[in-house]
C-alpha cells in the first residue's frame, strides 16, 4: 500500500477508505526466530487529513494470520491475530507517536509489519506441547560437582 502524498490528500476528501489484502511474507527475517510464516493481511479502515497541521492518520483493522513455533516442541502452531491500529504520518517532526514522511511516499507495508510484530505473542505452545514435554534431570555426585567446579581449587585449599 503505497501512495504519495498528492494522491492521499486528494483522496482524502472523496475516498479516504482502505480496503485490500497484502502479502508481508518478505518481511521476514533469520532474527525472528519464532515466527516462520504469515498468512495474507486484510487491512481495513480509513484515514483523515488535517491540512493544518500537515498530518495523515491512518485508522487500521488488521486480521492475519501467524505460523509460530512452540516454545516447548518447536512444532508449527497457528495464531490468529485480530487487531485495531492508529499509524500517523507527518512531513515534520511532531511526537514519537508520529512517523516523519521521507520523500514524497507513504508506504505503509512496513509499519503493518511492525505492529503485526507488537502484537504477536512472545511464545506459544501447541495443543500437544505439555503431553510431549519431558525433563530430564541428572543429578551429579560430589566428586562430578568438585571436578567440574571453577572453584574446585580454592575449596580443596580451605580444607
Amino acid at each position: 500500500m503505497k501512495w504519495t502524498i498528492q494522491e492521499l490528500i486528494k483522496k482524502a476528501k472523496s475516498d479516504n477508505t482502505i480496503e485490500t489484502t497484502l502479502q508481508l511474507s518478505r518481511f521476514l527475517t533469520e532474527e525472528l526466530e519464532d515466527l516462520v510464516g504469515i498468512g495474507d493481511t486484510l487491512v481495513t479502515g480509513d484515514y483523515t487529513y488535517d491540512d493544518i497541521e500537515e498530518v495523515f492518520d491512518f485508522q487500521l483493522h488488521i486480521e492475519t494470520t501467524l505460523t509460530m513455533l512452540c516454545a516447548l516442541t518447536l512444532k508449527e502452531v497457528p495464531v490468529k491475530l485480530n487487531f485495531t491500529s492508529h499509524i500517523g504520518f507527518s512531513l515534520v517532526y511532531i511526537d514519537d507517536d508520529t512517523h516523519v514522511i521521507d520523500g514524497i511516499t507513504i508506504d505503509l507495508d512496513q509499519y503493518i509489519f511492525s505492529e503485526i510484530l507488537v502484537e504477536k505473542p512472545m511464545k506459544v505452545y501447541s495443543p500437544q506441547a505439555m503431553e510431549e514435554y519431558r525433563e530430564d534431570i541428572y543429578e551429579m555426585d560430589e566428586e562430578e560437582r568438585m571436578a567440574t567446579s571453577p572453584f574446585a581449587k580454592y575449596i580443596k585449599e580451605e580444607e
